[in-house]
């Protein structure tokens, strides 16, 4: 604890001190010790400060003595002491009022008092609280320490933090999720978390995290709690709360927090160490199953189960390509390092989010993106597969803010062919893009002749316009032209199965009109509907067009 100036107070040497105003200030920590006989001492005080006075410059100037403690009490010192009987015979009423009410002491002496003497003793007193501060502090540093150093992780340091403060304590990363709650905080883990996630909560916890000192939260939509900020190399990696009705901490239980703020912020650094190596080792293990180039034998497949996968009953692959990362989707003030922070972040989310769903897969990130083996009944399942791809498509929008599209490949029953699914999921990624843009999600299966014409589209883009150009582009120039609807005619007739009746239904014509249509699709581009050669032309014509043009 600092020394307070009751603690000054009940020092011998002011056994005859009488408090004229402030007495319900005396819980105000003093720092210092100095004395102040020039009119502008509260210029150079930085707060905490025993300001020793005679008031000797202003003698005989009320207005002066009045402005003095004024600017004194301004300067959040810790008290004033005066000696009123040698140059001046009284502190103002109204200077006494103020003091009163701001609840800062002003302390009368006797004017045979030394100012040397009182300083001698504060000083003295102060030193010896610093000394025990600085034991306490190192103490406190230590134990916390051993806690890492010992192999604990969040929950330990969390329970180590609510034992020396002696209330429960929460500790909660960047993004607000809970790393660990002691026991007896009167609110659930769940609980906690869903008020973390509210917008509101999110919002002051943005502020909070501007300042490296404790602050006190008292917003109704969270338990009462006092919140020091988790700062390493400049940026924001968590925060050390502790739940409390207290209303304001006493000094143990702030340096508590201090020296648990610096603990956390290296055990985050571990845990970003780990989580890099684990990215690394994961990485790896994904280019030696995708590439081909390596067999897939027993010492690949036990890589992958240290890894938590286990590719010996098959899988699926999914991969997910964020859409700002590969520039379908631009974002204002969002910068190269912030893209980084929120992929790093969607790999923790999916990567938890997987392992609920199926135990034995794993997700690892290759060139900003997510490379998903999922194994187990999900990984056999197309319609599993579209909920989860679903469910991390919606937790890259709400968590991190990112566009993400997948691509699901077949299911591969055996190890050695997972790097021909590696290449269906990316086959679906590319054409689902293509065909649906930013957000897109594609199986395989459902890409049809769409691959070959977008392997064809990647090597050589000549071939695709000119099997537009010779097919579909002559009725998109009559459309524009003539404003008819041709193309759309087409496109309905073909998915109707070539049903006239459908056909025209679907599009508000008569039957008549619609036949009308498709003999002017003859005419322009010289196939028929009711040819199946010219059939097959169209249809792939109608994907050409979808490949080169937005």
């Amino acid at each position: 604890m600092p020394v307070t100036v009751q603690q000054i107070l009940e020092l011998p040497v002011l056994s005859e001190a009488q408090i004229l105003a402030g007495k319900s200030g005396l819980g105000r920590r003093v720092t210092s010790v100095t004395v102040g006989e020039v009119p502008d001492i509260a210029d150079w005080l930085s707060g905490g400060e025993l300001v020793l006075s005679t008031l000797f410059a202003f003698q005989g100037d009320v207005e002066k003595q009045r402005d003095f403690c004024r600017r004194v009490m301004l300067a959040d010192a810790a008290a004033l002491f005066v000696k009123t009987t040698r140059f001046v015979q009284q502190i103002p009423d109204d200077v006494l009022a103020l003091a009163e009410k701001r609840n800062f002491p002003i302390v009368e002496v006797p004017k045979t008092l030394r100012w040397t003497r009182l300083m001698e003793a504060a000083t003295e007193l102060i030193i010896d609280r610093q000394a025990s501060l600085l034991s306490e502090s190192q103490a406190i540093h230590h134990t916390l320490l051993e806690v890492v150093i010992s192999g604990g992780d969040w929950n330990d340091l969390a329970r180590e933090l609510a034992r020396l403060v002696g209330r429960p304590v929460l500790l909660l990363d960047s993004y607000l999720e809970i790393l660990a709650l002691s026991p007896g905080a009167g609110v659930s883990r769940e609980e906690l978390a869903t008020k973390l996630n509210r917008p509101e909560a999110r919002a002051l916890f943005e502020e909070l995290g501007r300042t490296r000192k404790v602050c006190a939260v008292r917003e109704s939509i969270l338990p009462r709690m006092f919140v020091q900020p988790v700062i390493a190399s400049h940026e924001r990696r968590g925060y050390v709360c502790v739940l409390t009705e207290q209303e304001v901490l006493n000094a143990n239980q702030i340096m508590t927090l201090e020296h648990g703020a610096t603990i956390a912020a290296l055990e985050a650094a571990q845990d970003r160490a780990r989580f890099e190596t684990e990215v690394r080792l994961r990485g790896d293990f994904v280019d030696a199953v995708t590439s081909g180039d390596v067999p897939v034998g027993d010492s690949l497949l036990r890589r992958g189960v240290f890894l938590g996968l286990d590719l010996s009953q098959g899988a699926a692959v999914i991969l997910g390509g964020v859409d700002e990362a590969e520039g379908l989707v631009v974002r204002r003030n969002f910068d190269l390092d912030t893209l980084e922070e929120r992929i790093d972040r969607l790999f923790v989310l999916a990567s938890r989010r997987v392992r609920e769903q199926e135990s034995s897969s794993l997700v690892s990130l290759k060139s900003r993106r997510l490379v998903i083996f999922v194994a187990g009944a999900t990984g056999r399942d197309v319609e599993s597969q579209r909920k989860l791809v679903v469910s991390l498509r919606n937790i890259a929008e709400h968590e991190t803010r990112l566009s993400v599209s997948f691509g699901i490949s077949n299911f591969a029953p055996h190890p050695e062919q997972m790097s021909a699914a590696y290449q269906q999921a990316l086959v679906a990624l590319k054409v689902g893009r293509k065909l649906a843009g930013p957000g897109a999600i594609m199986h395989f299966h459902e890409a049809g002749s769409y691959r070959l014409l977008l392997d064809i589209w990647e090597r050589d883009p000549g071939q695709i316009l000119a099997l537009y150009e010779e097919t579909i582009a002559p009725l998109d120039r009559y459309d524009e032209k003539n404003g008819t609807r041709l193309t759309e005619t087409l496109i309905v007739f073909f998915r109707n199965n070539e049903n006239l009746n459908l056909t025209a239904a679907e599009l508000y014509a008569h039957r008549h009109t619609v036949r009308y249509r498709l003999e002017k699709i003859a005419e322009l581009t010289g196939l028929s509907v009711y040819q199946t050669e010219h059939k097959e032309r169209l249809s792939l014509g109608l994907k050409a067009r979808t490949l080169v043009t937005e």
